[in-house]
């Protein structure tokens, strides 16, 4: 079956690798796979943060193929660990709390002990290895081990750029055709309206069985096949995004999270990746101007900015993210706000959902219906968790200028999130309240922000403990942790450190690989 992804960038190259491994160890290659890139139409981006699923990309899912692997992405994609989120000011200046990406060691339990015992006691995350290597600048590794046993829970950041054309090169060289030029028009089948064939620029015409669409916020074969955009824009207040970049300072420490800092109208985020730090002002264009939010930020972090881009967007997902032989994947499927990292996440499940439950070399059977609506009921609940993930986020205790004040009092409350507030009247949520499918945020993602912004009680904490009978073990339970966790913090290698080795690594191979022409 011939297959063609329309776009580059991260989501168009990481399809590709996702689709060349289904033609690994077979003898006649079941997918012909055809990428078309075009070189007037950016990336999107200068640092971009993941979620653990890519670590699981990079350590199992695609190892297979030929120069993949984590120790290559660092080499190549200026990538630094993401141990969580360093949230600041959300529940009001001068507020702060992390959000760690590694889950508590009871967070599958009736009542999460300890989590619920360190939120009583002393901040959320203090239940969490995550918190103390942030705190110290460590990385997951021990100094001691190799770096192919690690521990889990971390994430990375990346250089967008660089990961587009690193994913690009093993692509190529693990079978994927590349075609040059910028696709001008469309051309559906007469008789059943799927997507038939794409004219570039240059009059090329180009045919395929199934097309995967990563041409970003132009979305140009989605909307050739007429696929509708759900609009979360009554939940999510944000619709705007200024973007810039800034370098290090001499001697500045290369942080191993993500920082998430509101401001006035919307949130700030700082991205570090070993060449400097990506960053971005996410506002309300109903509440500020490009230019005062461009003034805002440069009070907040007294550097003078010059912005790369400002970009304007709707947040949401499509209706049908897989319509006709249509699948959107990247921005084209969806766009949040980067306060999660859901896009890469998103991109890599939905690849996860195609080649494992949904792909096949016999169109016929991957065109049925119900393959189809398996795929995109899949895809729509997992961007409307999202979509209640980012606003818990919002629902602060802040109403300190006229954003802040809608936010506070007129926002449009998710589902989701007035259930989840709702349990929190009477009692700490746990596991079971979220839905469980393959890339669901659930309760190890949310328990950080309903901590952080004080939306469980000290009175509900000690109830839930109470109930449980955790009470009287409470306090010697939360010394042991911070105490066993401190210890166990020590052990681990330098995160700043680390980078440089890395970059002091790769330099050495590359003037190697030049002496050896």
């Amino acid at each position: 079956m011939k297959i063609v992804i329309a776009g580059g960038g991260t989501a168009g190259w990481l399809s590709a690798l996702f689709l060349a491994k289904q033609n690994l160890h077979r003898d006649i290659p079941a997918y012909d796979i055809t990428l078309i890139e075009s070189d007037d139409i950016p990336i999107i981006g200068a640092g971009e943060g993941s979620t653990g699923v890519l670590q699981k990309v990079l350590l199992s899912t695609l190892t297979e193929l030929k120069g993949f692997g984590e120790k290559e992405f660092f080499e190549n994609c200026n990538t630094t660990f993401k141990l969580g989120i360093d949230c600041i000011d959300w529940n009001g200046v001068g507020d702060r709390f992390f959000e760690s990406l590694s889950g508590t060691q009871t967070s599958e339990w009736p009542l999460d002990r300890d989590f619920t015992i360190c939120s009583k006691y002393g901040k959320a995350a203090d239940s969490t290895a995550n918190k103390y290597l942030w705190e110290k600048n460590l990385t997951p590794f021990l100094e001691k081990q190799n770096a192919d046993n690690v521990e889990p829970g971390y994430a990375y950041h990346f250089d967008a750029h660089k990961v587009g054309e690193w994913f690009k090169k093993i692509a190529l060289e693990n079978g994927i055709k590349l075609q040059k030029g910028t696709i001008t028009d469309t051309k559906l089948d007469s008789k059943n309206g799927e997507l038939d064939k794409v004219i570039l620029s240059d009059g090329t015409e180009i045919e395929s069985d199934f097309w995967i669409d990563c041409t970003g916020f132009n979305r140009v074969l989605s909307k050739s096949v007429g696929s509708e955009w759900v609009s979360y824009s009554e939940y999510l207040p944000i619709n705007s995004a200024l973007v810039y970049s800034h370098q290090y300072e001499e001697g500045e420490e290369i942080s191993p999270a993500t920082t998430a800092w509101a401001m006035p109208n919307g949130w700030m985020w700082q991205i570090p990746t070993q060449e400097r730090l990506g960053c971005g002002y996410c506002y309300s264009d109903k509440f500020v101007s490009e230019e005062q939010a461009l003034k805002e930020l440069q009070e907040v972090t007294g550097r003078k900015i010059t912005p790369l881009r400002t970009i304007k967007f709707d947040s949401g997902r499509l209706k049908e993210v897989w319509k006709k032989n249509v699948l959107s994947i990247g921005l084209s499927s969806s766009f949040l706000e980067p306060l999660e990292a859901t896009s890469i996440h998103s991109s890599i499940i939905q690849l996860v959902q195609l080649t494992q439950h949904h792909l096949s070399p016999y169109k016929e059977d991957m065109m049925r219906e119900s393959n189809i609506k398996a795929n995109n009921e899949h895809f729509n609940m997992m961007l409307d968790e999202f979509r209640a993930l980012i606003q818990m986020h919002y629902i602060t205790k802040r109403d300190d200028t006229p954003f802040w004040k809608y936010v506070h009092n007129d926002l449009k409350r998710d589902p989701l999130v007035e259930r989840i507030l709702e349990i929190c009247e009477y009692r700490v949520p746990n596991a079971n309240d979220f839905p469980h499918y393959n890339g669901a945020a659930s309760w190890g993602v949310f328990n950080w922000i309903l901590a952080g912004n004080d939306l469980i009680s000290k009175e509900i904490l000690d109830k839930s403990l109470n109930t449980h009978n955790f009470e009287n073990q409470s306090e010697q339970v939360y010394k042991h942790m911070v105490k066993q966790f401190g210890f166990d913090a020590k052990q681990h290698f330098p995160h700043t450190e680390f980078i440089g080795w890395v970059k002091d690594f790769s330099k050495k191979e590359k003037e190697n690989l030049d002496n050896s022409k």
